[in-house]
């Protein structure tokens, strides 16, 4: 499955290519993600067709959804997933300590590397015209302003500056106003406050060895959720030495979490939410849950 318009796109279906005869299997059926199609549609036909292992080519868009159309099948036919990184973070590549810049050894990976247990996060979304929208996910799902920051980016921007472009739009968004969100987990309910964003993280290592929840794992079966309530810039400064040091994450005012497996949320008003970086508008509730060992995935 690849993104045509990822970067290096060509280049990495070359390297698949080249790595399948090198394992000694068959030439890959090549099928390309569209905007209407971004990737689950593809998953189940390789899935029909009796695929072993499918490959993606892409970012973290196109790889959530070929992964949940790959773990939704897997009663049926256990397909294994390998992932070659073309998009702008690649946070799942990161997380799951996939080669970023060497194509040809994220291919030999994808194609050949063992494939372990992995857990895949599910987000139903409540739009407030009473719509629901299931969507999966392997990174993170967000609800407030760290969406916002997301819709903010410019598609030029990000082709350029690749996550440096995230950077200005979330300086952007530091002083705004929190959310009042209801929450509950696991069937108790979690005073938060006002939230500039709450964050569900099922693994996620971001650009310069940051880590938004520092005990997250890809097989831990726990859903990480992370209340960001900043008052001041004292408080930013100490969200970003929590994730700098990468250590077990300890509890103050700004920075909150919780670990569980089903977080249901409720919004009085519409907001912004994310799956894996795609943003979507008008969310008034969501459940967010962690399907522990879903997927097989080289990593």
């Amino acid at each position: 499955m690849v993104n045509p318009v990822s970067r290096r796109a060509t280049a990495a279906v070359d390297a698949v290519r080249d790595a399948c005869l090198a394992a000694g299997v068959d030439a890959p059926l090549v099928l390309p993600t569209t905007v209407e199609q971004p990737g689950g549609a593809q998953g189940v036909e390789a899935v029909r067709r009796g695929a072993s292992r499918v490959v993606v080519v892409g970012g973290d868009g196109t790889v959530r959804h070929v992964a949940g159309a790959l773990a939704d099948a897997q009663d049926h036919a256990p397909t294994e997933l390998g992932v070659v990184p073309g998009g702008t973070a690649n946070l799942f590549a990161r997380s799951a300590l996939l080669p970023l810049r060497d194509l040809r050894a994220a291919a030999r990976m994808a194609v050949a590397g063992a494939a372990r247990p992995t857990d895949v996060g599910r987000a139903v979304l409540r739009t407030v015209a009473g719509q629901v929208l299931v969507e999966p996910f392997l990174v993170v799902a967000g609800v407030g302003h760290d969406a916002a920051t997301l819709a903010a980016v410019r598609p030029d921007a990000k082709h350029r500056l690749r996550w440096l472009a995230y950077v200005a739009p979330g300086l952007g968004r530091l002083g705004h106003p929190g959310h009042s969100l209801t929450l509950d987990l696991d069937g108790t309910g979690v005073d938060a406050g006002e939230l500039w964003s709450l964050l569900a993280v099922n693994a996620a290592r971001l650009p310069a060895g940051a880590r938004v929840a520092p005990e997250a794992s890809l097989d831990d079966g726990r859903l990480h959720v992370v209340l960001v309530s900043p008052r001041h810039l004292g408080d930013w400064a100490r969200i970003a030495v929590t994730g700098l040091r990468r250590v077990t994450a300890a509890d103050h005012a700004a920075l909150r979490h919780r670990s569980g497996r089903v977080l249901v949320v409720g919004s009085p008003e519409p907001v912004l939410a994310q799956v894996d970086g795609d943003v979507l508008p008008d969310i008034v509730g969501a459940e967010l849950a962690v399907r522990p060992g879903a997927l097989r995935v080289a990593r």
